[in-house]
Protein backbone atom coordinates (compact mmCIF):
# COMPACT_ATOMS: atom_id res chain seq x y z
CA UNK A 1 0.00 0.00 0.00
CA UNK A 2 3.17 2.19 0.80
CA UNK A 3 4.10 2.01 -2.70
CA UNK A 4 0.77 2.73 -4.46
CA UNK A 5 0.57 5.93 -2.61
CA UNK A 6 3.81 6.92 -3.65
CA UNK A 7 2.83 6.00 -7.03
CA UNK A 8 -0.64 7.98 -6.72
CA UNK A 9 1.44 11.18 -5.45
CA UNK A 10 3.75 10.73 -8.38
CA UNK A 11 3.40 14.45 -10.88
CA UNK A 12 5.01 16.14 -12.96
CA UNK A 13 7.79 16.92 -10.40
CA UNK A 14 7.77 13.30 -9.09
CA UNK A 15 9.10 11.07 -11.27
CA UNK A 16 9.81 7.23 -11.10
CA UNK A 17 13.01 7.57 -9.83
CA UNK A 18 12.05 10.03 -6.89
CA UNK A 19 9.75 6.89 -5.61
CA UNK A 20 13.10 3.96 -6.24
CA UNK A 21 14.66 6.72 -4.05
CA UNK A 22 12.01 6.85 -1.60
CA UNK A 23 11.80 3.52 -1.39
CA UNK A 24 15.06 3.05 -0.31
CA UNK A 25 15.27 5.99 1.91
CA UNK A 26 12.23 4.53 3.41
CA UNK A 27 13.81 1.05 3.45
CA UNK A 28 16.89 2.55 5.43
CA UNK A 29 14.90 3.94 8.44
CA UNK A 30 13.17 1.17 8.85
CA UNK A 31 16.47 -1.20 9.46
CA UNK A 32 18.44 2.19 11.50
CA UNK A 33 14.71 1.48 14.03
CA UNK A 34 15.22 -1.83 14.12
CA UNK A 35 18.49 -1.24 14.59
CA UNK A 36 17.98 0.99 17.50
CA UNK A 37 15.94 -1.42 19.13
CA UNK A 38 18.00 -4.11 18.85
CA UNK A 39 21.01 -2.19 20.30
CA UNK A 40 18.52 -0.30 23.04
CA UNK A 41 17.85 -4.47 24.50
CA UNK A 42 21.66 -5.31 24.08
CA UNK A 43 22.31 -2.55 26.21
CA UNK A 44 19.84 -3.44 28.93
CA UNK A 45 20.74 -7.13 28.95
CA UNK A 46 24.57 -6.22 29.19
CA UNK A 47 23.59 -3.68 32.66
CA UNK A 48 22.39 -7.05 34.36
CA UNK A 49 24.94 -8.75 36.53
CA UNK A 50 25.74 -12.04 35.46
CA UNK A 51 28.71 -14.76 36.05
CA UNK A 52 29.64 -15.12 33.24
CA UNK A 53 30.80 -13.12 30.02
CA UNK A 54 28.17 -12.38 27.38
CA UNK A 55 29.16 -12.15 23.98
CA UNK A 56 26.11 -10.87 22.13
CA UNK A 57 25.86 -10.68 17.51
CA UNK A 58 26.60 -8.42 15.54
CA UNK A 59 23.29 -6.77 14.02
CA UNK A 60 23.27 -7.62 10.24
CA UNK A 61 24.24 -5.71 7.60
CA UNK A 62 21.15 -3.74 5.59
CA UNK A 63 19.96 -5.74 2.66
CA UNK A 64 19.20 -4.21 -0.65
CA UNK A 65 16.66 -3.36 -1.76
CA UNK A 66 14.78 -5.91 -4.00
CA UNK A 67 14.13 -5.37 -7.72
CA UNK A 68 12.03 -6.92 -10.93
CA UNK A 69 15.31 -5.98 -13.45
CA UNK A 70 14.36 -9.34 -14.87
CA UNK A 71 10.99 -9.59 -14.69
CA UNK A 72 10.24 -8.35 -17.69
CA UNK A 73 12.29 -10.81 -19.52
CA UNK A 74 10.35 -13.74 -17.77
CA UNK A 75 7.07 -12.66 -19.04
CA UNK A 76 8.17 -11.44 -22.38
CA UNK A 77 6.32 -14.04 -24.85
CA UNK A 78 2.97 -13.07 -22.79
CA UNK A 79 3.65 -9.67 -23.01
CA UNK A 80 4.35 -9.89 -26.62
CA UNK A 81 1.05 -12.04 -27.11
CA UNK A 82 -0.93 -9.55 -25.37
CA UNK A 83 0.11 -7.55 -27.22
CA UNK A 84 -0.14 -8.57 -31.04
CA UNK A 85 -3.57 -9.82 -30.02
CA UNK A 86 -5.00 -6.43 -30.05
CA UNK A 87 -6.73 -4.89 -32.93
CA UNK A 88 -9.73 -2.06 -33.60
CA UNK A 89 -11.61 -0.56 -36.00
CA UNK A 90 -10.23 2.78 -36.17
CA UNK A 91 -6.75 3.16 -35.56
CA UNK A 92 -4.78 6.63 -35.03
CA UNK A 93 -0.78 7.16 -35.65
CA UNK A 94 1.25 9.63 -34.03
CA UNK A 95 4.84 9.97 -33.95
CA UNK A 96 7.21 11.99 -31.57
CA UNK A 97 10.32 12.78 -30.59
CA UNK A 98 10.56 13.91 -27.22
CA UNK A 99 10.81 10.03 -25.45
CA UNK A 100 13.99 9.51 -27.54
CA UNK A 101 15.76 11.64 -26.72
CA UNK A 102 15.95 10.31 -22.95
CA UNK A 103 17.83 7.19 -24.26
CA UNK A 104 20.88 6.80 -22.75
CA UNK A 105 24.25 4.79 -22.87
CA UNK A 106 24.94 3.42 -26.01
CA UNK A 107 21.13 3.48 -27.51
CA UNK A 108 21.49 7.33 -27.08
CA UNK A 109 21.02 8.91 -30.50
CA UNK A 110 20.18 5.72 -32.57
CA UNK A 111 16.39 6.35 -32.74
CA UNK A 112 15.20 9.79 -33.75
CA UNK A 113 11.27 9.00 -34.12
CA UNK A 114 8.94 6.91 -31.67
CA UNK A 115 5.81 6.23 -33.46
CA UNK A 116 2.70 4.44 -32.39
CA UNK A 117 -0.28 2.93 -33.82
CA UNK A 118 -3.22 2.61 -31.33
CA UNK A 119 -7.23 2.05 -31.64
CA UNK A 120 -10.49 3.30 -30.88
CA UNK A 121 -10.21 2.15 -27.31
CA UNK A 122 -7.30 3.58 -25.68
CA UNK A 123 -5.18 0.14 -26.62
CA UNK A 124 -1.45 0.65 -28.37
CA UNK A 125 -1.25 -1.92 -31.60
CA UNK A 126 2.52 -1.70 -31.37
CA UNK A 127 5.24 1.37 -30.90
CA UNK A 128 8.73 1.31 -32.99
CA UNK A 129 12.12 3.07 -33.07
CA UNK A 130 13.20 4.98 -36.08
CA UNK A 131 16.01 6.57 -37.14
CA UNK A 132 13.75 9.07 -39.44
CA UNK A 133 9.70 9.26 -39.70
CA UNK A 134 8.91 7.94 -43.60
CA UNK A 135 9.89 4.58 -45.14
CA UNK A 136 11.31 3.05 -42.06
CA UNK A 137 7.92 2.63 -40.89
CA UNK A 138 7.25 0.20 -43.65
CA UNK A 139 8.46 -2.60 -42.13
CA UNK A 140 5.88 -1.89 -38.78
CA UNK A 141 2.84 -1.24 -41.24
CA UNK A 142 3.43 -4.45 -43.36
CA UNK A 143 3.46 -6.13 -39.67
CA UNK A 144 -0.13 -4.74 -38.51
CA UNK A 145 -1.31 -5.84 -42.04
CA UNK A 146 -0.13 -9.60 -41.67
CA UNK A 147 -1.25 -9.25 -38.14
CA UNK A 148 -4.73 -8.86 -39.20
CA UNK A 149 -4.62 -11.14 -42.10
CA UNK A 150 -3.06 -14.33 -39.54
CA UNK A 151 -6.01 -13.56 -37.16
CA UNK A 152 -8.72 -12.95 -39.40
CA UNK A 153 -10.02 -9.80 -38.24
CA UNK A 154 -11.73 -7.61 -40.66
CA UNK A 155 -9.27 -4.66 -41.34
CA UNK A 156 -9.69 -1.22 -40.02
CA UNK A 157 -12.30 1.13 -42.10
CA UNK A 158 -10.41 4.63 -40.85
CA UNK A 159 -6.67 6.19 -40.02
CA UNK A 160 -6.78 9.00 -38.14
CA UNK A 161 -3.03 11.02 -39.04
CA UNK A 162 -1.53 14.33 -37.80
CA UNK A 163 -0.36 15.27 -41.06
CA UNK A 164 0.23 13.52 -44.67
CA UNK A 165 -3.68 12.78 -45.04
CA UNK A 166 -4.17 13.73 -48.46
CA UNK A 167 -2.16 15.28 -51.98
CA UNK A 168 -3.02 17.16 -54.83
CA UNK A 169 -1.57 14.52 -57.45
CA UNK A 170 -1.83 10.64 -56.96
CA UNK A 171 -2.11 8.72 -53.67
CA UNK A 172 -0.53 9.93 -50.59
CA UNK A 173 2.48 8.32 -49.23
CA UNK A 174 0.25 6.79 -45.90
CA UNK A 175 -1.93 5.49 -48.55
CA UNK A 176 0.88 3.32 -50.21
CA UNK A 177 2.25 2.62 -47.25
CA UNK A 178 -1.04 0.95 -46.41
CA UNK A 179 -1.23 -0.67 -49.73
CA UNK A 180 -2.26 -4.04 -47.60
CA UNK A 181 -5.76 -2.38 -47.15
CA UNK A 182 -6.92 -0.62 -50.21
CA UNK A 183 -10.30 0.24 -48.16
CA UNK A 184 -8.39 2.00 -45.64
CA UNK A 185 -10.02 5.67 -45.31
CA UNK A 186 -7.17 8.56 -43.86
CA UNK A 187 -8.61 11.42 -41.99
CA UNK A 188 -7.02 14.19 -40.30
CA UNK A 189 -7.13 14.97 -36.49
CA UNK A 190 -9.75 17.66 -35.92
CA UNK A 191 -7.57 19.35 -32.99
CA UNK A 192 -4.59 19.51 -35.38
CA UNK A 193 -6.53 21.29 -38.05
CA UNK A 194 -8.15 24.07 -35.77
CA UNK A 195 -4.27 24.45 -34.01
CA UNK A 196 -2.99 25.21 -38.03
CA UNK A 197 -5.62 27.34 -38.28
CA UNK A 198 -5.22 28.92 -34.92
CA UNK A 199 -1.95 30.12 -36.48
CA UNK A 200 -3.36 33.16 -38.36
CA UNK A 201 -3.85 34.78 -34.24
CA UNK A 202 -1.74 37.34 -33.70
CA UNK A 203 -1.45 36.27 -30.43
CA UNK A 204 -2.95 33.36 -27.85
CA UNK A 205 -3.11 35.54 -24.83
CA UNK A 206 -6.15 37.59 -27.08
CA UNK A 207 -9.34 38.82 -25.16
CA UNK A 208 -11.24 36.91 -28.05
CA UNK A 209 -8.95 34.15 -28.67
CA UNK A 210 -11.14 31.77 -26.64
CA UNK A 211 -14.33 32.67 -28.40
CA UNK A 212 -12.45 32.06 -31.61
CA UNK A 213 -11.97 28.63 -30.83
CA UNK A 214 -14.86 27.92 -29.64
CA UNK A 215 -16.58 29.15 -33.06
CA UNK A 216 -14.12 27.64 -34.89
CA UNK A 217 -14.73 24.33 -33.24
CA UNK A 218 -18.69 25.08 -33.90
CA UNK A 219 -18.48 25.68 -37.97
CA UNK A 220 -17.25 21.98 -37.84
CA UNK A 221 -19.11 20.11 -35.36
CA UNK A 222 -22.89 19.86 -34.73
CA UNK A 223 -24.34 18.08 -31.40
CA UNK A 224 -26.84 15.64 -32.29
CA UNK A 225 -30.11 17.11 -31.41
CA UNK A 226 -32.39 13.88 -30.03
CA UNK A 227 -28.79 13.93 -27.36
CA UNK A 228 -28.95 17.71 -26.19
CA UNK A 229 -32.36 17.44 -25.99
CA UNK A 230 -32.51 14.39 -23.35
CA UNK A 231 -29.54 16.34 -21.37
CA UNK A 232 -31.50 19.44 -21.56
CA UNK A 233 -34.59 17.84 -20.37
CA UNK A 234 -32.68 16.22 -17.39
CA UNK A 235 -30.27 19.14 -16.13
CA UNK A 236 -34.06 21.22 -16.29
CA UNK A 237 -35.23 18.53 -14.15
CA UNK A 238 -32.23 18.84 -11.95
CA UNK A 239 -31.90 22.95 -11.44
CA UNK A 240 -35.66 22.65 -10.33
CA UNK A 241 -34.48 20.35 -7.64
CA UNK A 242 -32.55 22.59 -6.32
CA UNK A 243 -35.17 25.27 -6.51
CA UNK A 244 -34.53 27.11 -9.54
CA UNK A 245 -37.54 27.80 -11.99
CA UNK A 246 -38.59 26.37 -14.93
CA UNK A 247 -36.21 27.54 -17.67
CA UNK A 248 -36.05 27.62 -21.40
CA UNK A 249 -33.72 25.84 -23.95
CA UNK A 250 -31.61 28.91 -24.11
CA UNK A 251 -31.07 29.33 -19.98
CA UNK A 252 -30.43 25.73 -19.59
CA UNK A 253 -27.76 25.60 -22.60
CA UNK A 254 -25.96 28.53 -20.07
CA UNK A 255 -25.70 25.43 -17.59
CA UNK A 256 -24.66 22.63 -19.58
CA UNK A 257 -20.69 22.15 -18.77
CA UNK A 258 -18.42 21.15 -21.74
CA UNK A 259 -17.54 17.94 -19.66
CA UNK A 260 -21.52 17.09 -19.98
CA UNK A 261 -21.73 17.45 -23.30
CA UNK A 262 -18.68 15.80 -24.17
CA UNK A 263 -19.90 12.69 -21.93
CA UNK A 264 -23.53 12.18 -23.30
CA UNK A 265 -24.05 14.09 -26.36
CA UNK A 266 -22.35 12.60 -29.62
CA UNK A 267 -21.09 15.28 -32.13
CA UNK A 268 -20.90 14.88 -35.98
CA UNK A 269 -18.69 17.32 -38.67
CA UNK A 270 -21.15 19.21 -40.84
CA UNK A 271 -20.05 18.45 -44.32
CA UNK A 272 -17.24 20.27 -46.43
CA UNK A 273 -19.51 22.98 -47.85
CA UNK A 274 -21.13 23.41 -44.80
CA UNK A 275 -18.03 23.80 -42.89
CA UNK A 276 -16.28 25.99 -45.57
CA UNK A 277 -19.19 28.43 -45.69
CA UNK A 278 -19.26 28.84 -41.80
CA UNK A 279 -15.36 29.35 -41.63
CA UNK A 280 -15.06 31.74 -44.29
CA UNK A 281 -18.04 33.85 -42.54
CA UNK A 282 -16.36 33.48 -39.37
CA UNK A 283 -12.79 34.65 -40.89
CA UNK A 284 -14.72 37.86 -42.46
CA UNK A 285 -16.77 38.59 -39.05
CA UNK A 286 -13.43 38.42 -37.06
CA UNK A 287 -10.97 40.26 -39.80
CA UNK A 288 -13.58 43.64 -38.89
CA UNK A 289 -13.76 45.52 -36.28
CA UNK A 290 -15.22 42.94 -34.19
CA UNK A 291 -12.23 41.07 -34.40
CA UNK A 292 -10.68 43.59 -32.39
CA UNK A 293 -10.28 43.71 -28.79
CA UNK A 294 -10.71 46.50 -26.00
CA UNK A 295 -7.86 48.44 -26.52
CA UNK A 296 -7.88 47.74 -30.52
CA UNK A 297 -5.72 44.70 -30.96
CA UNK A 298 -6.98 42.80 -33.86
CA UNK A 299 -7.07 38.79 -33.12
CA UNK A 300 -6.02 37.61 -36.62
CA UNK A 301 -3.46 38.80 -39.04
CA UNK A 302 -5.26 39.17 -42.48
CA UNK A 303 -1.75 38.13 -44.62
CA UNK A 304 -1.11 35.25 -41.86
CA UNK A 305 -4.59 34.12 -41.86
CA UNK A 306 -5.50 34.29 -45.87
CA UNK A 307 -2.03 32.36 -46.30
CA UNK A 308 -3.26 29.30 -43.71
CA UNK A 309 -6.59 29.39 -45.38
CA UNK A 310 -5.46 29.34 -48.70
CA UNK A 311 -2.97 26.01 -48.00
CA UNK A 312 -5.66 24.34 -45.31
CA UNK A 313 -9.28 24.91 -47.08
CA UNK A 314 -8.03 21.45 -49.31
CA UNK A 315 -8.55 19.84 -45.97
CA UNK A 316 -11.79 20.40 -44.80
CA UNK A 317 -12.55 17.30 -46.19
CA UNK A 318 -10.11 15.32 -44.80
CA UNK A 319 -11.42 15.93 -41.36
CA UNK A 320 -14.72 15.11 -42.27
CA UNK A 321 -16.39 11.81 -40.41
CA UNK A 322 -16.28 9.41 -42.57
CA UNK A 323 -19.29 7.46 -44.19
CA UNK A 324 -20.53 4.52 -42.72
CA UNK A 325 -17.99 4.06 -39.59
CA UNK A 326 -19.43 4.71 -35.99
CA UNK A 327 -17.29 6.75 -33.55
CA UNK A 328 -19.00 6.31 -30.69
CA UNK A 329 -19.28 3.53 -28.12
CA UNK A 330 -22.15 3.59 -25.57
CA UNK A 331 -20.10 3.10 -22.35
CA UNK A 332 -23.29 2.87 -19.68
CA UNK A 333 -25.44 5.11 -18.31
CA UNK A 334 -26.22 7.26 -15.14
CA UNK A 335 -29.31 9.10 -13.55
CA UNK A 336 -29.99 12.60 -13.39
CA UNK A 337 -32.75 14.80 -12.49
CA UNK A 338 -34.65 11.68 -12.46
CA UNK A 339 -34.10 11.23 -16.45
CA UNK A 340 -31.47 8.21 -17.33
CA UNK A 341 -28.83 9.80 -19.66
CA UNK A 342 -26.22 7.36 -21.93
CA UNK A 343 -22.51 7.91 -21.66
CA UNK A 344 -20.97 7.52 -25.00
CA UNK A 345 -16.83 7.33 -25.22
CA UNK A 346 -15.51 9.01 -29.16
CA UNK A 347 -13.33 7.19 -31.34
CA UNK A 348 -12.60 10.38 -33.84
CA UNK A 349 -9.09 12.01 -33.21
CA UNK A 350 -5.81 10.62 -32.31
CA UNK A 351 -6.04 12.43 -28.77
CA UNK A 352 -5.68 8.94 -27.26
CA UNK A 353 -2.40 7.97 -28.63
CA UNK A 354 -0.96 11.71 -27.72
CA UNK A 355 -1.93 11.24 -24.17
CA UNK A 356 -0.01 8.19 -24.19
CA UNK A 357 3.01 9.80 -25.62
CA UNK A 358 3.19 12.32 -22.97
CA UNK A 359 2.48 9.60 -20.49
CA UNK A 360 5.63 7.90 -21.28
CA UNK A 361 7.34 11.21 -21.51
CA UNK A 362 6.82 12.34 -17.93
CA UNK A 363 6.73 8.53 -16.86
CA UNK A 364 10.54 8.01 -17.45
CA UNK A 365 12.82 9.70 -15.93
Amino acid sequence: MRVIRLLCERNLGNSPTRVIKQLRENHSEEWLQRLARYTTQCVDFLSRPGVLPVKLQEPPEPTVVPSCNQDILTRLDEIHARITSTYGSVLKMDSTKKITKKLAGTARGTGLWLTSVGNEFGQVLISVLTAQEGARLDMMVDGLVKRYQQAGVDPPAVLYVDCGCCTEVGETKLKTRFRGWPDLMVRLDIWHFMRRIALGCTTDAHQLYPIFMSRLSACIFEWDAADLSVLREAKRALLMSQGWPSLVDEDVNKHLTREELALHCRRRTRGEENTILLLERLFAELLSSKGNDSLGVPLLDRERMEHIWSVQKKHVKCIQDPPGVVLYTETGSLTKGGVLLKTYRCARGSTSLESFHLHLNRFIP
